[in-house]
C-alpha cells in the first residue's frame, strides 16, 4: 500500500532511497534505486515514524547502548537530511519511557545475535507513532565512527568514552582472531 519506500538493498546513507506516494511514482523510484544495486527493497511506510537507533558492542555477549532518536529535518532521514541540509536533530537518550527503551535495546541485541554479528553494529528501528510498535529498519554492520557519528555518541551517553570504545573494539577483534585461529583451515 502507499506510501511505501523503495531502496537499494546494499547501500548506506540513504543513497537511492525514495518515498513513493502513489503508483505513478513507483517506476521512477525503482529505476533510481536500481542505479545503486541489483537487489531492491520495497516496503510499507511506518505511520508517523520516529527513528530510534541503538549501538551494539560485543561478540558472544553483546550489549546495547542507550537508544537515540533522529528527528529528520526533511520528510524522512534522507541523504540530504544526513549530510547536506544540517537540519536534523539527534536526541540522546531517545524520548522513550523506560519499558520502551529496554524493549528496543533487547531487540537490537537480538537482531545482532540472529545475524551473527561481531564487534559492532548500529541497529535502527522505526517506532510506529500510532501503535507504538517497533519495526527493525536496518542493521549497520559498519556504522559511521567519527566523533559526530551516532554510534560513538550513543556509547558516550552510555558511559563509554571514545578512547575506551576504540580499545574495547580492538580487544573484541583480537578475541575473534584468536578464536578463528583455533579452527582447522586445511583438510
Amino acid at each position: 500500500s502507499y506510501p511505501m519506500f523503495v531502496k537499494p538493498a546494499n547501500m548506506g546513507s540513504s543513497v537511492g532511497v525514495s518515498k513513493v506516494r502513489d503508483a505513478g511514482q513507483l517506476a521512477a523510484a525503482l529505476d533510481f534505486a536500481a542505479r545503486f544495486d541489483r537487489k531492491l527493497l520495497v516496503e510499507d511506510a511506518v505511520p508517523n515514524p520516529r527513528e530510534i537507533e541503538v549501538s551494539v558492542l560485543g561478540n558472544h555477549a553483546p550489549v546495547a547502548s542507550v537508544p537515540g532518536e533522529i528527528v529528520p529535518g526533511n520528510e524522512f532521514y534522507d541523504y540530504n537530511a544526513k549530510y547536506i541540509d544540517d537540519n536534523s536533530d539527534l536526541i540522546i537518550p531517545a524520548r522513550l519511557d523506560a519499558a520502551s527503551s529496554e524493549q528496543v535495546r533487547a531487540y537490537a541485541v537480538a537482531a545482532f545475535q540472529v545475524l551473527d554479528c561481531e564487534g559492532l553494529a548500529r541497529v535502527d528501528f522505526l517506532l510506529d507513532g500510532v501503535s507504538g510498535e517497533f519495526f527493525l529498519n536496518e542493521v549497520n554492520t559498519m556504522p559511521g565512527f567519527t566523533r559526530i557519528s551516532m554510534y560513538p555518541k550513543l556509547w558516550e551517553a552510555s558511559g563509554v568514552s571514545y578512547p575506551e570504545l576504540v580499545d574495547r573494539l580492538v580487544r573484541l577483534a583480537l578475541e575473534r582472531h584468536a578464536e578463528r585461529q583455533e579452527n582447522q583451515t586445511t583438510r
